[in-house]
């Protein structure tokens, strides 16, 4: 019988053996599991001091330096940043001298470097690397870095239209998200919502009374008055409509329906969105909505795209150099410097169509720093645009965009032809998606006098739809021409109508749309005596407006000049509340203070920016007038489409981007689309202020 103890003796000593080997394995690994989970944990305290440092980092680098700032603005931080002895290019080694200790005995340390860049749209942008280090008592140390970029805060600028005072735009007019490329809202599906969109008007809104007044996809913000032409009443026509049910942020469907209107002097009645807001408050007014607009911000006044900085209503020599040179040397927040790549005549003693030759690049130092006019011809060649550009004259301008940036004129722009963005690379154009409107290439064409564009130098036609506005003697005269002489040509075609057994002739809507704003200004002045009047004078050296309260044009008899007894009105719509004459101290009076900007161009004249005009007209497929951008005037916005007379628009006007001008003026008598492009923002005085981002932080090191 084999030795049993002998092989027990030896089963057990293995047993113990492979005990022991797991126990010490056991052990170990505990001992290992302890040592490592308190590595993690000193690790975590390092990391927890090296987090409250790039806390303290924002305290210090964002809060206190923008409350040491002159301004708010990205310039007032930089130049703060430089006034603690950090400037572009430099660091600082411990940005609190000695390591900030913590209450549980770790410390921190922070190291930052700035870095001037630009935004991916170009402007100035200041980057700091924070970098922090978090050390305990032990030594046990954690690096975190993270990215600061401090650039301008986007304006909140909802307006595809926005305006002073808006006469006639309202016939035919539709404005809606750039969403409405991709298909009308569905009710039930979300995804299909668009953004609605705002129309702003500051002061004054004239509708027709039983006429077709437009669609808005969204909310109608008014400030002043929204009257019907011709009974007067303080209301919307009754055909205004809109698609926005009131307390929805997005439109869920396209089916029109009345707005509500609400006043807002009344607080409550704008605690929820609203599709027709009454008495908007202003920057001065808000303590009663909670020290925040009801819907977003309506800018207190008319925003100009170059600061006014003597209030006398015009682009000061002074006012116009100081930002071209600042825009050239990098310091302008609005405009960041550029070029512009494209056949261009610069002061031409030949005034044409450049076509696809004359391809010229150009910047502000060659053409903002002295006088020059321009013709900007994409018509073959595309207009390649990158940063701002500062013309100190008249602009001609027609054809495909390409890039993204902003021609700046300190005199009038005139569109003589289509103008549209353009997706192609080299010489090869290609049409643009606008349902992916990030892709889309970015204009923003800027007037510091006025805006013109299609047809508004041709002469009104009443009831001669046949007359062929391509012809010859088409041009509109001067009023003061006209009065002499109506018959002649240059003054209107003429057209008998039953109540008057003489032919009625009368100003075009360019010229008829100069007397009514002046004869608005004329009105606040009479309300205001410390107000300046802003007039518009079309060829002549008279301001003119009409003897009574027509919005409409009529007989040149009618209008009058600015002279002792001149009668100015009172007026509700087309009814007359009163009227006041002028005396000879009055007259002075205004004259002293009054500031005129001329329609016409002292370097192109009309028969030139008439066949610019005609030359375009001519050459196009037929469908609507497409311009593409932001159009933005200091002043007016002059524009006719015309339904046949000799043209294929059909009386259409399709705006991709948004219009902002002081006072608008606009016919498009069968439809006006304008299509909310949101990437195009108005240099907003006031809208410039800085604003902080933080990049997610990462371990750089322990």
């Amino acid at each position: 019988m084999p030795n049993t103890k002998g092989i027990t003796l030896v089963s057990t000593l293995v047993f113990m053996f492979i005990v022991i080997i797991l126990v010490s394995v056991a052990s170990l690994t505990s001992l290992n599991n302890r040592r490592n989970a308190q590595d993690a944990l000193r690790t975590s305290q390092a990391q927890f001091a090296a987090e409250a440092g790039l806390e303290r980092a924002v305290a210090r680098l964002w809060h206190q330096v923008l409350s040491e700032a002159t301004s708010s603005s990205v310039t007032g931080y930089r130049q703060a940043l430089e006034r603690m002895g950090l400037t572009n290019g430099t660091t600082i080694s411990s940005l609190f001298g000695q390591p900030q200790n913590l209450g549980d005995g770790s410390r921190f340390e922070v190291r930052v470097s700035r870095r001037d860049t630009t935004t991916p749209a170009g402007e100035p942008q200041i980057e700091l690397t924070v970098v922090s280090t978090g050390t305990l008592a032990d030594g046990t140390t954690r690096r975190l870095q993270q990215v600061f970029r401090v650039a301008r805060a986007p304006f909140p600028f909802d307006y595809p239209f926005l305006t002073n005072k808006a006469d006639c735009i309202f016939c035919h007019l539709e404005v809606r998200s750039m969403d409405a490329f991709r298909g009308d809202p569905n009710p039930n599906d979300p995804s299909t919502w668009w953004r609605r969109i705002k129309v702003g008007v500051l002061e004054d809104l004239v509708m027709r009374d039983e006429q077709e007044a437009g669609i808005v996809h969204g909310s109608l913000v008014t400030r002043g008055t929204v009257r019907q032409q011709y009974s007067g009443r303080l209301e919307p026509s009754t055909r205004y409509f809109t698609t926005l049910e009131p307390g929805q942020t997005r439109i869920r469907s396209a089916t029109p329906i009345r707005p509500t209107p609400a006043d807002c002097r009344q607080p409550s009645n704008c605690a929820t969105t609203q599709n027709l807001y009454y008495n908007y408050p202003d920057g001065s007014n808000l303590a009663a909505f909670g020290n925040r607009y009801p819907d977003g911000e309506l800018p207190d006044f008319f925003p100009l795209p170059i600061p006014d900085d003597n209030n006398n209503r015009l682009i000061d020599d002074a006012e116009w150099l100081d930002e071209v040179q600042a825009s050239l040397e990098n310091r302008n927040e609005n405009y960041f410097a550029g070029s512009i790549t494209a056949p261009a005549r610069v002061n031409p003693s030949d005034i044409a169509w450049p076509g696809g030759s004359a391809l010229q690049t150009l910047d502000s130092a060659a053409l903002g720093l002295s006088r020059n006019n321009v013709i900007l011809d994409g018509s073959v060649t595309p207009i390649t645009l990158s940063g701002t550009v500062f013309i100190n004259g008249d602009v001609v301008i027609r054809g495909r965009v390409r890039g993204s940036g902003t021609i700046l004129a300190r005199g009038n722009v005139y569109i003589l032809g289509d103008l549209t963005y353009d997706c192609g690379q080299g010489s090869t154009p290609q049409a643009c998606d606008y349902r992916e409107p990030s892709r889309l290439p970015q204009l923003n064409l800027i007037a510091g006098g006025n805006t013109l564009m299609g047809d508004f130098l041709s002469i009104d036609t009443f009831t001669a739809e046949n007359l062929n506005l391509l012809q010859a003697n088409r041009i509109q005269l001067p009023m003061g021409a006209c009065r002499a002489n109506p018959a002649q040509p240059g003054c209107g075609s003429g057209a008998s109508v039953t109540w008057q057994r003489d032919p009625l002739y009368r100003p075009n809507l360019t010229l008829t749309e100069v007397t009514n704003f002046n004869r608005s200004e004329l009105q606040r002045w009479l309300r205001n005596n410390a107000y300046r009047p802003r007039f518009y004078t079309y060829g002549e050296n008279e301001v003119y407006f009409g003897d009574g309260c027509e919005h409409d044009p009529t007989r040149y008899s009618s209008y009058q000049t600015l002279r002792a007894g001149a009668r100015v009105h009172t007026c509700q719509g087309d009814r007359s509340l009163g009227s006041v004459t002028l005396s000879q101290a009055q007259v002075n009076a205004i004259q002293s203070r009054a500031v005129r900007y001329e329609v016409t161009s002292s370097f192109f004249d009309n028969t030139s920016l008439k066949q610019l005009w005609n030359d375009s007209a001519r050459n196009r497929p037929a469908g609507p007038l497409r311009t593409d951008g932001l159009l933005y005037s200091a002043n007016a916005i002059f524009s006719v489409i015309q339904n046949g007379r000799g043209y294929n628009l059909g009386g259409r006007w399709d705006l991709r981007g948004a219009l902002v001008a002081a006072d608008t003026g606009v016919l498009a008598p069968v439809k006006l689309d304008i299509y909310h492009d949101a990437r195009l923002r108005p240099r907003i005085p006031g809208g410039q202020q800085a604003q902080l981002s933080r990049g997610i932080w990462e371990v750089v090191g322990q």
